[in-house]
């Protein structure tokens, strides 16, 4: 018997002994909760194994049924519907309310941003906070904050210069990710950050990262203030999509993330599931 039939087999005997656990533990709670007895420790094992099935049916768990070690990274463990911790984030330090939020809402795609300034200084610099707003027209916005001394980052002060700017995505993988160790920390004013990163110039003689993934070619239209933060939000428009020829026709592409509050890692690429959400 081969192993990919052995493996299928096996999933479906571990799911369907997981359902029945399922099913016995929410028997047991209504029994305790007709009794009025505590029904914790069966709401929590309910808790568990739900939330172990749900890994076995969507193919999360494929290697551990092929005898291969797992490296995918820790998951969160529960779902909501035992017992809940809540937290104010008003209550929490700068540090640790960015660790929580970027835990949460993860993974985010992450960019070099390419800007240039007044005298033609070339700048480069890692970004995460983006997100696309509009697709017509082609919106995409981006929170750029002050350093830890309250100095606006170099990346706006050239888009004040210059609103124009590219922004490339890298391909997942320890070289593109010593890019973004190379070009994170703060220097100063006018140091580029691309002296000693490998890349070409464009037919105007701007510095041009071929070994990216894809580039985006923006113009920044607006910029706002964000309530109570120094933050500002720039919104750009989207002038250009640089890819090859390859991915023209790609539904999605194998790029650089973060996952986290400091980890890079690819873009998911385990289990996935098509939902049509546009309207007819």
């Amino acid at each position: 018997m081969g192993r990919d039939v052995l493996g299928d087999e096996a999933q479906r005997t571990v799911a369907a002994f997981l359902e029945r656990c399922v099913a016995y533990a929410a028997s047991s709670i209504d029994r305790k909760n007709e009794r009025g007895e505590d029904a914790s420790d069966w709401e929590a094992y309910r808790a568990h194994t739900a939330f172990a099935l749900d890994e076995v049916r969507a193919g999360r768990l494929d290697a551990w049924f092929d005898g291969k070690e797992s490296t995918e990274p820790a998951r969160t463990p529960l779902r909501l519907t035992g017992e809940r911790f809540v937290t104010r984030l008003d209550q929490l330090e700068h540090r640790e309310r960015a660790r929580l939020l970027a835990s949460t809402l993860s993974p985010r795609p992450l960019v070099l941003v390419a800007t240039t300034d007044a005298s033609g200084r070339h700048n480069l610099a890692p970004m995460t906070s983006l997100s696309v707003v509009s697709n017509s027209p082609p919106l995409v916005v981006m929170s750029l904050s002050s350093d830890r001394e309250g100095r606006a980052r170099d990346t706006l002060l050239n888009l004040r210069d210059r609103p124009s700017a590219t922004l490339y995505l890298l391909m997942s993988g320890p070289d593109d990710a010593a890019l973004v160790e190379h070009t994170a920390p703060n220097v100063p004013r006018g140091t580029s950050e691309w002296d000693g990163v490998p890349h070409t110039v464009d037919e105007e003689g701007v510095p041009y990262l071929d070994r990216a993934a894809a580039a985006l070619r923006v113009t920044m239209v607006e910029e706002r203030g964000l309530p109570d933060a120094v933050a500002r939000l720039v919104i750009f428009n989207v002038d250009e999509v640089h890819l090859p020829p390859s991915a023209l026709e790609a539904e999605a592409l194998d790029v650089l993330c973060q996952h986290g509050l400091d980890r890079l890692m690819a873009s998911p690429t385990g289990w996935s599931q098509v939902v049509d959400h546009r309207s007819a």
